[in-house]
């Protein structure tokens, strides 16, 4: 019996064997969108997870800053985002952390482990493309008057850049199209000081020499050579003639004279022109100032002629010079630089070109002595 219970002892000793049931690790993906990413743009990611043995599984992640993400090489040391949730979302960094380089791919690892603690192995990775947004830009001109060879015009380009702030793209270049071979300048114009972080405005002066049609290019390129170019269509056209837009006193309609009993002022108190206008603009020195000139028609006079001296805006007429019942007539007439001759006949009150018949150079004032 003795020796019975010893084999038994030994038999229970050496063929019986308790094992614990192997704890499988868990296989782990990235869930990612499939829209384009942009630099700034937010970046929402799922983790999947698959356990053999449905245990729970803690995720961690970790993305990295690249100017190339393919391995890591490129990349920032230290991750911009770092979670342990089974989801991630960040926004796209502009530029790198160690480096103040444009951020051109981003690098996602996920690890996670089971609550026993089995890693998933390998770790997952997902490098994410960064795309990048080109420049904005706007162009304007200063003014809607009609440009003329000659005058000068201020241009105006604003850029912005989402990415990388107006500062990062610089000034613009600029480029002139001409109808011909003809000259022009275009020069830098100095501005206030500038402080918004968003935009940044250029301007240029420009000067055309000939009429046609022009064009402003412009182009402006940021770090990563992504270009936006606009352009500006400028239609220089020949010199109008400068408009009587005011004149006193009020002219009588239909032939009717202007009865006067004591000195009266004739005068222009606003002339309109692309070149020379009435009052001075000494804001604006594109602009000069509208030559008068005044004529008299005595009462025995058969045309009128240029009174010397009077260069004004203004004549002034006394009837005590003459006798009540003449009828004399005063006129003026107006010039800018172009000084384009106003070809009417004497006879005429008015003068006008056939082209713009409503802009008169010359008003003439038919008066009664009384």
């Amino acid at each position: 019996m003795t020796r019975l219970l010893a084999a038994l002892a030994v038999f229970g000793t050496t063929g019986c064997f308790y094992t614990d049931v192997i704890n499988q690790r868990p296989a782990i993906d990235i869930q990612a969108g499939g829209e384009e990413v942009y630099r700034g743009d937010v970046v929402k990611l799922t983790a999947i997870a698959d356990d053999p043995e449905g245990h729970f599984v803690k995720f961690t992640w970790r993305a990295y800053a690249c100017t190339d993400g393919a391995g890591g090489a490129d990349c920032d040391v230290e991750p911009f985002y770092s979670e342990i949730l089974d989801h991630a979302a960040f926004a796209v960094p502009l530029v790198r952390a160690d480096v103040a380089l444009p951020v051109r791919n981003v690098r996602v690892v996920l690890e996670a482990k089971d609550e026993l603690g089995a890693t998933a192995k390998p770790a997952q990775e997902l490098v994410i493309v960064t795309l990048d947004r080109p420049p904005e830009l706007d162009l304007a001109r200063e003014g809607n008057f009609i440009v003329t060879p000659g005058r000068d015009v201020i241009l105006y380009a604003t850029v912005g850049d989402v990415d990388d702030g107006p500062l990062a793209v610089g000034a613009p270049t600029w480029e002139v199209f001409a109808p011909a071979q003809v000259a022009y300048t275009l020069t830098d114009v100095v501005l206030p000081a500038q402080t918004d972080p968003l935009i940044r405005t250029y301007a240029k002066k420009f000067t055309p020499s000939a009429v046609g049609d022009w064009e402003i290019r412009v182009s402006a390129t940021d770090p990563l050579a992504k270009t936006t170019t606009k352009s500006l269509p400028i239609t220089v056209v020949p010199p109008p003639p400068p408009c009587l837009a005011q004149f006193q006193p009020i002219v009588p309609t239909g032939g009717a004279k202007l009865p006067i009993t004591e000195p009266t002022l004739f005068r222009v108190p606003v002339v309109v022109d692309d070149l020379d206008v009435y009052p001075p603009q000494p804001g604006d020195p594109a602009l000069g100032v509208t030559r008068f000139e005044w004529l008299f028609k005595g009462p025995s006079a058969s045309t009128h002629t240029v009174v010397n001296g009077a260069t004004a805006n203004s004549f002034a007429l006394d009837p005590a010079t003459f006798t009540p019942g003449d009828v004399v007539e005063v006129r003026v007439q107006i010039y800018d630089r172009q000084n384009t001759p106003i070809v009417c006949p004497d006879g005429d009150p008015t003068c006008s070109t056939i082209s713009q018949p409503t802009c008169i150079q010359r008003q003439t004032w038919q008066v009664e002595i009384r």
